[in-house]
């Protein structure tokens, strides 16, 4: 059974049109790309003009005694004693703010100690906002609480991150997703869930009511599945309710206070929304209920990804994928085409994955960009698209 499962989804792969990345997919760019800052990882970046910005959360560098002052010679041992205990480990990790250019040094800005982190890069790279979030890993729970305390800062720079301005904001309250119109207008989305808006570029912040179904009252670290902002300058949050067995979108246009729910899609989790100037929705979604919310017994079941289109007038199935396509991000390309993000599961070590479509989602086509890669994106303003595997840069064209 399993192995006619094999067979059909590769049939379906091929329907659809799969094309195998080969060597000319990607254009090298660079053999050491951001190889300096320790521990390695590129980080979440971004290219422009040959400038390069990275947030990097990253944990503590690890390093080991010679092999003459071991206590066993032929175990490694830590330097220091605190890189054995979790605790110690998780309070020592970070965010950077990494700058420089392809052709030269690309050098640390800011580092701010940080367990969670979020940010948001002005088109112009005018402007930065970095949101933390810190907790003591060593301290027990407090009594009669489920969670550690949490420190949540919020900081501002208007110098492609050499300088930096802390914002007035309350520890307390969470920051889990940045989205901005621009330098001056945005909102803050939090636990709870919460959202805040901003009209001065985080002088002040005003809080806005969130849908009643979205909390939980048995929980108050509650989120929203999922918050986009689209072309059309439309803040939209999704939730699923289990009650009803539905994603709940809903629609915040900027200067209103109250968001509306605009549609429901049965029966799936929403990943990720595009929404172009006209406001003609995009979204993508996994088939079923949270999967950390169903029985053990059925997170194996295939959970396909599908793409649908809301128009505000009907809710359109564009596409299904084979279920071993998991998507996790869907945009719109410069020339209007629709652009799916994801990985193959099928494969050991997965693939990475992407599928696109020029004809409003009625075919796909699919290619396979090779072994999964530690780090990239899609520049939705120029179409391209980089990639990071083993310190080398690579970018390709998806106009």
């Amino acid at each position: 059974m399993a192995r006619r499962w094999v067979v059909i989804s590769l049939l379906l792969l091929l329907t659809v049109g799969y094309v195998v990345g080969g060597s000319g997919m990607w254009d090298r760019v660079s053999n050491d790309f951001m190889k300096e800052d320790k521990p390695y990882r590129p980080g979440d970046f971004r290219i422009r003009d040959g400038q390069v910005l990275s947030m990097k959360l990253t944990n503590p560098e690890i390093t080991f005694k010679p092999r003459e002052e071991r206590s066993d010679p032929n175990r490694a041992e830590p330097s220091e004693p605190w890189m054995m205990d979790v605790g110690e480990f998780a309070n020592r990790r970070s965010v950077r703010i990494l700058g420089g250019n392809l052709e030269g040094e690309i050098s640390r800005h800011f580092k701010e100690p940080a367990q969670r982190t979020d940010w948001w890069l002005a088109p112009d790279w005018s402007t930065l906002y970095l949101a933390t979030g810190w907790s003591d890993r060593t301290m027990e729970i407090p009594s009669g609480r489920r969670y550690l305390p949490e420190i949540t800062q919020l900081f501002k720079s208007t110098d492609q991150g050499q300088e930096w301005e802390k914002l007035r904001w309350p520890e307390d309250q969470n920051i889990t997703f940045l989205r901005f119109l621009d330098p001056q207008r945005g909102y803050l989305i939090g636990w709870g869930p919460r959202v805040w808006r901003t009209r001065d570029g985080g002088e002040h912040w005003d809080e806005l009511p969130v849908p009643e179904d979205s909390r939980n009252p048995e929980n108050p670290r509650q989120q929203f599945d999922l918050v986009a902002l689209g072309q059309d300058n439309v803040m939209r949050m999704a939730f699923y309710d289990h009650a009803a067995d539905v994603s709940r979108i809903y629609a915040l246009s900027w200067g209103e206070d109250i968001p509306q729910q605009a549609f429901t899609i049965p029966g799936h989790v929403v990943m990720d929304i595009a929404a172009n100037t006209e406001s003609n929705v995009y979204v993508l979604a996994t088939r079923g209920a949270p999967y950390f919310s169903l029985p053990s017994e059925e997170r194996d079941a295939p959970r396909p990804s599908v793409v649908w289109r809301w128009n505000d007038d009907s809710l359109d199935k564009l596409h299904e994928f084979p279920p071993e396509l998991k998507g996790y991000a869907l945009y719109l390309t410069p020339s209007g085409g629709l652009l799916f993000d994801g990985v193959n599961e099928s494969t050991l070590l997965g693939n990475d994955v992407v599928a696109v479509s020029y004809d409003g989602g009625g075919s796909w086509k699919i290619q396979n960009e090779g072994r999964s890669a530690q780090g990239g994106y899609y520049d939705v303003q120029t179409g391209t698209r980089w990639r990071v595997t083993g310190y080398s840069l690579y970018q390709r064209e998806i106009p």
